[in-house]
């Protein structure tokens, strides 16, 4: 299976057994999105179990042990000498009950009265698109770059999460200078900013455990994927495309069939909304692939140094069909849909550059957090058109 799935078709492109594959992965990440939407309305439900003390511990503790390894391995990237495996499993042993002690502490002296929700529910995502994501490598015979980011590669990384930290935080506030209706940002306008505390439990860490997830699996799967078949300019165009295409059809599928499928009863509701889910994924997988062959086939640019065109052309594309569609089936995504598609054009980009999935997690990562964060500190409407007056007098 593994050889059928590494040769190319006719025309470079994947193989049917490698599409069937893509499309299999994408319909495990279909299913990975409704289920964990399912169990958090559960957990809701459930939100004293939750806000016990210590399962909220640890389920902090984890994500500490976690970013704790990911620092040791970020330190320990491009250096001879480092701990052994022995040494590692010694002093990762040691560490456990420090770090839950340390969080349990350290929630008892803020009390900042945190549910384990948010972690559960990014976690639970991470480790079912993980479990995706390797279960595909390993069929396609794959190596997933999940080393950190050497010297030049974390300078690529940087300049990347700038660029996006910049182009989310413009979005959210000219959306509000322009007097852009309330929705999608009024919801995240409140009074007072949140406190550092929250703000790092409840929008940081969720946000970048849920990057990491998509950045394994769009760009250490599926790019990797396309890398074999097709130059690196298509590839990060596909990638850019698809990654924003599908995003957009499982938001997009149940707005637009809810409407009809109210009177039905909820289990075939839900059925009915998953094979379109499926469907319109299928969709989106095809089209994206045609994308592709086609800037190989075209040669209009460099097919070797033309990766920054081919993902400002995907991102265009998948923006406009997107804002197109969410005008058809009821709600205005506004600006927001142009600041998710210079992400996920930007985390393709550094991807191609870095190879290690790294750069894509911290680039998906700064812009969920940026977009929860920047509304914060929004000016109101009002603001929007003194702005206006001031420089009408000036010019």
């Amino acid at each position: 299976m593994c050889a059928s799935l590494q040769r190319r078709s006719a025309d470079g492109g994947p193989t049917d057994a490698g599409f069937v594959a893509l499309l299999a992965l994408l319909a495990g990440l279909v299913l990975v999105r409704f289920g964990v939407g399912y169990a958090t309305g559960v957990f809701r439900s459930a939100t004293g179990l939750l806000r016990v003390p210590a399962l909220v511990t640890l389920a902090y503790s984890a994500v500490a042990l976690a970013g704790l390894g990911a620092v040791s391995a970020a330190f320990a990237a491009g250096r001879d000498e480092w701990l052994d495996g022995d040494e590692l499993t010694q002093a990762a042993l040691a560490a456990i009950p420090l770090v839950v002690v340390a969080v349990h502490v350290t929630f008892g002296r803020l009390d900042v009265g945190v549910s384990a929700l948010p972690v559960v529910r990014s976690g639970g995502y991470l480790v079912a698109v993980g479990g995706l994501t390797f279960g595909y490598a390993r069929v396609a015979d794959l190596d997933v770059a999940t080393n950190p980011p050497t010297d030049d590669g974390w300078l690529v990384t940087a300049l990347a999460v700038a660029v996006v930290t910049a182009s989310a935080a413009l979005v959210t506030v000219g959306a509000s200078l322009s007097g852009w209706p309330d929705a999608p940002f009024a919801a995240f306008r409140y009074g007072t900013a949140p406190s550092v505390s929250s703000l790092l439990l409840t929008t940081v860490v969720p946000v970048t455990v849920t990057a990491a997830g998509t950045a394994l699996l769009f760009n250490g799967a599926v790019q990797a994927a396309l890398r074999r078949h097709r130059s690196a300019a298509a590839a990060v165009g596909v990638v850019t495309l698809l990654a924003f295409g599908v995003d957009w059809a499982i938001a997009a599928v149940p707005i637009a069939l809810s409407s009809v499928l109210d009177p039905v009863a909820a289990p075939i509701r839900w059925l009915v909304v998953l094979v379109a889910a499926l469907v319109a994924v299928a969709v989106v997988l095809a089209v994206s692939v045609a994308y592709g062959r086609l800037w190989d086939e075209r040669g209009t640019v460099s097919r070797d140094r033309s990766p920054l065109v081919a993902a400002g052309a995907g991102a265009a594309l998948g923006a406009l069909v997107a804002a197109v569609g969410f005008a058809l089936v009821g709600p205005d995504p506004g600006p927001a849909t142009l600041g998710y598609a210079v992400a996920v054009g930007v985390a393709a980009l550094a991807y191609e550059r870095v190879r290690s999935i790294w750069a894509p997690a911290l680039v998906y990562a700064a812009h969920g957090v940026t977009t929860q964060l920047v509304p914060y500190y929004v000016p109101s409407d009002a603001a929007g058109a003194v702005v206006v007056s001031v420089l009408s007098a000036l010019s």
